[in-house]
């Protein structure tokens, strides 16, 4: 069974990236943790007078969404989660628990905790954790998952990193081109990338010109991409890729979902 976390804060897009989740993964067994985080880390919102208004309206507002998504889906098993505040260390923490095969999160919200869904939240929550992310774009609508950009560096590719990138090619029975962008020798690609080699990816090297975004979203683009892959590590691509921030600000502002590989 695949088990996945989506924290939501009853927002569109963020209702957008759950049903994202459960359509990816909704051919094979699925339990969906929704989490929901209440609260400010405001003084004046500690008190418990208020407390209890902001769970009261959050176990509503969770009740409703569960309605609406049980309406329109089957086979799916469901769990709730409530927590208060500090959103980037709630959501790694519990990516961080071993109890989810993925974390799913929207890139914005419209309403609420609007931070919880901003890039510097989600780039934090990246930083973080253990657990591979999938972050979706606003409006984004899954419409299948025929063909997969894995944008790699020049870090070796271990087996185990490997595991998150292979379930979802093999559940969609998708196409894996690896894309390798570097002003560096691209003879070792292929050997580095040993342990996807089963997957039968075929392989695209390109110069850098200077500019990163650019060239991956062109790339996304020309080549009817429905989900790109990217490994998190200290140095090289991940960190060319978002200009060494801490934080990883969403400045790649790509058109599909980024499944983020812890290395």
């Amino acid at each position: 069974m695949h088990k996945i976390l989506v924290p939501v804060d009853f927002s569109s897009t963020s209702k957008n990236a759950l049903r994202y989740g459960i359509n990816l993964f909704k051919d094979q067994p699925l339990e969906v943790t929704i989490l929901h985080i209440y609260g400010t880390q405001s003084r004046a919102l500690m008190m418990k007078s208020i407390d209890s208004v902001l769970i009261r309206n959050a176990k509503e507002e969770m009740d409703n969404l569960i309605k609406e998504i049980e309406s329109e889906t089957s086979g799916v098993t469901f769990k709730t989660k409530l927590h208060k505040n500090y959103a980037i260390s709630t959501i790694a923490e519990l990516g961080n628990s071993g109890d989810y095969d993925f974390i799913v999160m929207g890139t914005k919200g419209a309403t609420g905790l609007k931070e919880v869904f901003m890039g510097s939240v989600a780039g934090g929550v990246i930083s973080k954790t253990s657990a591979p992310v999938i972050v979706v774009p606003l409006d984004y609508n899954f419409t299948g998952l025929n063909h997969i950009v894995f944008a790699a560096g020049n870090q070796e590719f271990s087996e185990s990193s490997s595991q998150p990138l292979r379930k979802v090619v093999k559940l969609h029975n998708s196409t894996l081109e690896v894309l390798h962008i570097s002003d560096n020798d691209t003879s070792n690609v292929e050997y580095s990338l040993s342990a996807i080699k089963d997957l039968n990816p075929t392989y695209t090297c390109k110069d850098s010109d200077g500019d990163l975004n650019q060239q991956l979203n062109v790339h996304i683009q020309n080549n009817d991409t429905d989900l790109l892959c990217l490994v998190r590590t200290k140095k090289d691509f991940f960190g060319r890729l978002f200009g060494g921030s801490v934080t990883l600000k969403q400045t790649f502002n790509s058109s599909v979902p980024i499944l983020i590989i812890q290395a």
